[in-house]
């Protein structure tokens, strides 16, 4: 019957990232497949900026990265805590997957009468099925309740927010558009602790976000491509595309040898909140650079580039340097920043003295930038650690009173049966073997023989779950050993 009853609870939402982890955890083939719909909406919103590389195409551009790339990263966030291998949980990620996929095909006529309904409605859908996801986390597991219900409750408002704006006649429905994004990227900010407490998985989340900037990287190289496809090969062009082609590379090397493996990984939330968000403009520079480079080699046999693809390259590159740079400094990376700042500064200079240059010239200047800024980091950055922990959870000070790990009462609540009572979970203390309900339960009585003997450290023993909690730090701790589901006695 236990095992049948492990078996089940794995087949159910879990906390993952509470579970005991030895080893790496890497992107699954679900969440592969899942990502080729990206493939898709970053295409599509590529095209927006490609047909119309003025202000009023630019903001448009913007406006619709941010909920396609905020969806995205709602998706890997819920997958990386909760992922099981359920049929019901593959059945909605396929759900999500389509309603991604009709949002990407409704982005080109987003922002216009004819279009915003359709946009609007397959967004709702993109977010309902996540608001789905985190109810069934919410319902079966009482320890993250207040975690998802954060979520439910964010994406939920924005969504009725968003078909409410439909009643209303632009400009006013794009202000309510605003109010309501604004409300779906408050979520983490509405509970902190249970942001610290609730941990990610260190190995899994940077791959995952890997992947995403390899994503766009790629739509980088299809615009490169693309350009090259429409024009006449000549020296020009094709410099113009091997250029654009380096730059790519450059800030491939860059991003993961650099970026992508030390802010997100941090144990601080702040530095972790950075690096998210400051993501979103890195991925849009690149998108924006690579519509650059398109436009550059179609544009490679005139005198001089035009501004807007003077904006496009070189405003593209200093939004990416300048967010590399602040993710490093909040992580306490501060070595060459000063060259960064100098990066910086040539690129944005060179919007304005592009416009006296030959468009071959640009483009030099800019992969110049890029392979002096690989050579300076390959020259200059401290060799990584290789023995850097891999789990989420971080040891307390508490861990040589971790030393039961076998329950004195099977199956009860020691207090609850006296009494004949019902509880929702048991908890196991590890000082001294005590077995009481959660907090989820009405009396609470594994919090209550803490306060009564201050034994700091308690562990699930429900089926599935292996995870510590400690009393004195108010956080998930790692769980040495997994809790046999007999008593000592029983036990030769």
């Amino acid at each position: 019957m236990t095992e049948q009853a492990g078996k089940t609870a794995q087949n159910r939402p879990r906390l993952r990232t509470l579970e005991i982890n030895e080893t790496e955890r890497h992107a699954s083939w679900l969440e592969l497949f899942f990502d080729l719909v990206y493939v898709l909406a970053v295409s599509q919103i590529a095209h927006v900026l490609s047909d119309h590389s003025d202000t009023a195409g630019f903001l448009k551009y913007a406006a619709l990265f941010v909920p396609v790339w905020w969806s995205w990263v709602g998706f890997t966030f819920y997958a990386d805590r909760f992922e099981t291998e359920e049929t019901a949980y593959r059945v909605l990620t396929f759900a999500g997957m389509l309603a991604v996929t009709g949002l990407s095909l409704t982005l080109g006529d987003a922002f216009s009468r004819q279009g915003d309904t359709a946009f609007i409605i397959c967004y709702v859908l993109v977010r309902l099925v996540l608001i789905l996801l985190y109810a069934r986390s919410a319902y079966y597991i009482p320890l993250a309740r207040s975690f998802c219900l954060q979520f439910i409750a964010g994406f939920g408002i924005s969504g009725v927010l968003l078909l409410i704006s439909l009643l209303f006649e632009p400009p006013f429905r794009y202000a309510i558009w605003a109010i309501a994004l604004f409300l779906e990227l408050v979520p983490p900010y509405l509970n902190l602790r249970l942001a610290r407490i609730f941990p990610i998985d260190r190995s899994h989340i940077p791959e995952r976000f890997g992947l995403f900037t390899i994503i766009v990287l790629g739509e980088a190289v299809i615009a490169t491509a693309n350009g090259a496809s429409r024009v006449m090969w000549t020296f020009s062009t094709i410099s113009a595309a091997c250029l654009g082609f380096a730059m790519a590379a450059c800030i491939w090397w860059l991003n993961f040898d650099f970026v992508e493996d030390s802010a997100i990984k941090s144990r601080s939330i702040r530095t972790r909140f950075i690096y998210l968000y400051g993501h979103f403009f890195i991925v849009a520079s690149i998108v924006a650079m690579g519509i650059g480079v398109e436009h550059s080699i179609k544009e490679s046999g005139e005198a001089h580039l035009h501004l807007p693809t003077l904006l496009l390259l070189c405003g593209g590159v200093a939004v990416f340097f300048a967010f590399i740079t602040i993710i490093r400094i909040v992580a306490d990376v501060c070595y060459l920043v000063n060259a960064r700042l100098a990066a910086i500064a040539a690129a944005l200079l060179l919007i304005y003295f592009g416009q006296f240059l030959p468009p071959l010239a640009v483009l030099v200047v800019l992969m110049f930038l890029f392979a002096a800024s690989v050579w300076l980091e390959t020259l200059y950055a401290p060799e990584k650690l290789e023995t850097e922990q891999i789990s989420g959870l971080e040891p307390c000070a508490h861990a040589d009173q971790m030393t039961i790990f076998h329950p004195r009462s099977e199956n009860s609540c020691e207090e609850c049966r006296k009494n004949n009572y019902k509880w929702v979970h048991l908890r196991l203390c590890l000082g001294c073997g005590h077995v009481g309900c959660c907090d989820s339960s009405v009396h609470k009585h594994a919090t209550k023989h803490f306060l009564a003997t201050e034994h700091p450290v308690m562990a699930s023993i429900e089926p599935g779950e292996h995870w510590a909690w400690c009393y004195p730090d108010e956080r998930f701790v790692p769980l040495p050993r997994r809790v046999g589901n007999k008593p000592p006695e029983t036990i030769n």
